[in-house]
């Protein structure tokens, strides 16, 4: 055992934290403690024991009890004061369980909506972001002349490499084609080598190689000059995985549609494009040493291609777009002005060329022509106001219900004041309680928009998520806790702070005795129901317009219409399909073809003219469809003139069947049987069909010429008459497995394809459906804490009323006429608000409901009864209460 004279002191610095944190009359008797057994264990064991147990005794009497207090003085410290506030916050929760339930929800169904909104418009606007500073440019063909305004994205084949080596700010330009119809753009039979099935596939495309790097194509294997060479594809990462599996699949040979003699060889495998207006194309052919017909590279008779260029830098844009209509001049107008001199002189006096960033083309391509899905920035700015709309409804409801629920505090806040307790005090408490409440609804509304999240994701055919490991997600959901929870806290805390302790003690605060306040709560119910009617009525308007497409007569039958794709490949096997189709008993009529009058199948706009007539006369545009000679009766197609051809006829190898339109466009007159129309060969008119809608109602019916498509098409189009659809689809396939035993038959019905050119229009109106529920949702759960706020201010006059003999149903007016002004006035200041963008958005159509009158009355009536049955709820619960209740005192 060691003597204690040669044992070291221990470590001062723990003598050092217990002086500084507990309290003093403490501290000498602890150290004590400590010291004495720092010696025991020192001359029992060891000095390094002994500093161990030193040590571990220093945590264990560091106690709550025994320590100083923070300030410094026996004043309550912040903390104490903090959870005491949390205390009572939470206590008034419980205790107001109306005001609670009706505050947090209200508010946390706004945050959600809210939020879900947010995150679809950031998803919107992240389209194409990647190229904000890039200075890759897409060329737009632009007309200005009456009847004809627009943009097109179509060029000729020639004008990119020609503005390259002749313009040096150039420094690069590429062009992709995807127009179905052009070689093997569009869908596909698509097969490796090895495999021995072939499989359908959409979305295949051209593209130069030059587009890989200009659009900057991520590349998993090869490289940006992956379609450098002629006859090579690339394909999307996930179609690789699909056939490939994970292996690399550069210098596979794949067929398309079965032709063994043109294969093409995998050069690159590209990452899946997401953030583009191309991303939903998964497989790009070459355009290298790649020609349509003889002559079409070097040709500027036709715009098939979308044509991307570079600039040498960002700043010479300006400068490069007042050079864009000389460069049109230069050379599109040159060489109609020396082959069609009307034409010529008319796209002079009308036509340009201009560039649209490539950043913009997902959201700023409204007006231009163009076969690619993209978005909207009017939709993302109507979604971004709404969103503005719903969080201000939001919070001015949780604000006012705030401010009407916190004069009934008034007795605590003059018992707080009594006791001493100071202004900041008493604002503190009420900026703490706000924004725990606060913390509350976006806790509970950010799960609730997850919850929601599929559905909406559905809604708006997105795949979003909410970012929860994202820091910066937290950090703007704290800096909204913080300042909505200041700004519905400061208000009554400020108004109730400045406040007399004798007026407040003795109950005769009221929030709502300055007019101000009213005005305020007034204004703030106005604003709330003007915002559900817009909604509401914007909603009935979309509702309106849908019903008049679904039932508005095209022109032709899409009923019981089944359309089975992709018989191209069977060429001369084809009409013997059809043959074996048309004889099943629920199976009326067929006929083969490539385009109908949904979106989805081939388009191909010409430029028409009287036969004879191509120097002298100005063109006019159309549609050249091909199709047999059943098209006209399988579709319910009315004829006004003639007839149809006969595909067995060699006498009409050059007869075609025109509409009305083109008719009129061409001035053929009142008999037009025997006329010759002409585009790049003559035609002669044998029949004239009714106009019909063969595209969107946005559109205006354009002149049309159908052909005799005596190769086929890729479309055969069957007409049933079956009740049992079921039974068809399989008497259907059966006869397809016959002659195609190795390919899964493809059918949908040409109504579903119809409905599926306005998923736009339902997606919309969905949307304000689902912003109108819940605007109304949020406003009535305002009006109900405020409803319950004014029985419990009015219930001792109520009670006087009644005693002097006055009616439920007078009581019930009483409580109520209020609230009915203010929702009329609501309404009213929607009308002409709503009516400017219902007419603007209705605008967008060429055929559209002639009037919406009927749905600003059937949105009052329904506003106004769900509004007045939440107010009547408690009126009538004030009218049936007992008297002696109201006049007991307090």
């Amino acid at each position: 055992m060691k003597r204690p004279d040669l044992i070291p002191d221990p470590p001062k610095w723990p003598e050092r934290i217990l002086k500084r944190i507990l309290k003093p009359h403490y501290v000498e008797e602890l150290l004590g403690d400590m010291y004495e057994e720092y010696m025991y264990q020192a001359e029992k064991f060891s000095v390094s024991k002994a500093r161990y147990f030193y040590r571990r005794e220093l945590l264990k009497v560091i106690r709550p009890n025994l320590l100083r207090n923070i300030t410094g003085n026996q004043k309550l410290n912040k903390i104490g004061m903090l959870m005491n506030y949390s205390k009572i916050a939470f206590r008034n929760i419980k205790k107001h369980r109306t005001y609670s339930i009706v505050k947090i929800g209200g508010f946390s169904i706004g945050i959600a909506v809210c939020l879900l909104i947010s995150l679809f418009v950031i998803e919107e606007l992240k389209m194409g972001s990647s190229f904000e500073d890039k200075p890759v440019y897409r060329v737009l063909y632009s007309n200005a002349e009456p009847g004809f305004i627009g943009k097109s994205t179509s060029l000729q084949p020639v004008f990119a490499p020609t503005i390259q080596a002749d313009y040096p700010e150039v420094v690069e330009s590429g062009r992709v084609l995807n127009f179905d119809g052009f070689g093997d753009a569009g869908g596909n039979l698509f097969r490796p080598e090895d495999d021995e099935v072939s499989v359908y596939e959409e979305r295949f495309g051209y593209a130069d190689p030059a587009i890989l790097n200009m659009l900057s194509f991520e590349m998993i294997y090869g490289d940006q000059l992956a379609l450098d060479e002629p006859n090579s594809i690339i394909l999307s990462k996930t179609k690789a995985e699909k056939y490939f599996g994970e292996d690399n699949p550069v210098g596979e040979l794949v067929f398309i549609n079965e032709d063994l003699k043109n294969p093409y060889r995998v050069s690159g495998v590209f990452e899946d494009l997401e953030d583009f207006y191309f991303n939903d194309i998964s497989f790009f052919f070459t355009l290298s040493g790649k020609e349509f017909w003889k002559g079409e590279q070097t040709n500027w008779c036709c715009n098939n291609y979308t044509t991307f260029i570079q600039l040498a830098a960002k700043d010479q844009e300006e400068s490069f777009r007042k050079k864009l209509k000389s460069i049109h001049d230069r050379y599109i107008t040159a060489y109609y002005l020396e082959k069609e001199p009307t034409y010529g002189e008319l796209i002079e006096q009308y036509n340009t060329i201009e560039i649209q960033p490539v950043s913009d083309i997902y959201l700023y391509s409204k007006g231009v022509y163009d076969n690619e899905s993209v978005g909207d920035i009017g939709l993302v700015r109507i979604f971004i106001i709404v969103t503005v709309f719903i969080l201000l409804l939001a919070c001015m409801n949780f604000i006012n219900l705030e401010t009407a629920n916190s004069a009934q505090r008034s007795k605590e806040i003059g018992l707080r004041k009594a006791v001493g307790s100071g202004k900041m005090g008493i604002v503190s408490q009420f900026l703490i309680e706000a924004i725990i409440v606060v913390s509350l609804s976006v806790v509970i509304g950010t799960t609730l928009a997850g919850l929601a999240l599929p559905f909406f994701n559905l809604v708006v055919d997105k795949s979003i998520s909410i970012p929860l490991d994202s820091p910066f997600f937290y950090l703007i959901l704290l800096l909204f806790v913080v300042v909505i929870g200041l700004i519905s806290g400061l208000y009554p805390a400020f108004y109730l702070s400045k406040t007399k302790t004798i007026e407040a003690l003795s109950g005769k605060l009221k929030l709502n005795v300055g007019k101000s306040n009213g005005h305020l709560r007034n204004g703030l119910v106005v604003f709330q129901f003007t915002i559900s009617m817009m909604l509401m009525a914007g909603a009935l308007v979309v509702y309106k317009q849908m019903n008049f497409i679904f039932n508005k007569d095209l022109g032709y039958e899409k009923d019981q219409l089944m359309m089975v794709h992709g018989v191209g490949p069977m060429q001369e096997r084809l009409s013997v399909l059809k043959e074996e189709l048309v004889r099943l008993p629920e199976v009326s009529t067929a006929t083969v073809s490539s385009s109908l009058p949904v979106e989805g199948t081939h388009r191909n706009g010409n430029a028409f003219w009287n036969a004879g007539q191509k120097k002298i006369e100005e063109s006019i545009s159309g549609q050249f469809w091909r199709a047999d000679d059943d098209y006209v009766q399988t579709l319910g197609l009315e004829f006004v003139h003639g007839g149809s051809f006969d595909l067995q006829k060699t006498t009409d190898s050059a007869a075609v069947i025109i509409n009305e339109s083109m008719v009129d466009a061409l001035g053929l007159g009142s008999n037009p049987i025997g006329k010759e129309i002409e585009n790049w060969a003559r035609w002669r008119v044998v029949g004239v069909v009714k106009d019909f809608h063969f595209s969107n109602l946005k559109n205006e019916v354009r002149p049309l010429l159908i052909a005799p498509a005596f190769w086929g098409g890729d479309i055969i189009t069957l007409k049933l008459e079956s009740d049992d659809m079921l039974g068809s689809l399989t008497s259907i396939e059966k006869i397809w497995n016959s002659f195609n035993p190795d390919q899964q038959i493809r059918t949908e019905f040409l109504d579903q394809r119809f409905a599926m050119m306005y998923e736009d229009v339902k997606r919309t109106r969905t949307i304000f459906l689902f912003f109108a529920f819940f605007a109304v949702v949020v406003a009535c759960l305002g009006l109900f804490g405020l409803s319950v706020y004014t029985v419990s201010i009015r219930s001792k006059e109520m009670t006087i009323r009644k005693v002097l003999g006055a009616s439920a149903q007078t009581i019930i007016r009483l409580l109520s006429v209020d609230y009915l002004k203010l929702i009329i006035i609501g309404l009213v200041i929607a009308v002409p608000i709503t009516s400017i963008f219902a007419k603007n958005w209705l605008n967008d159509f060429e055929y559209h409901i002639p009037s919406f009158w009927q749905v600003f009355v059937y949105g009052a009536a329904l506003l106004l009864f769900i509004a007045m049955s939440v107010v009547s709820f408690q009126s009538l619960k004030s009218a049936r209460s007992n008297p002696s209740d109201g006049l007991r005192s307090e």
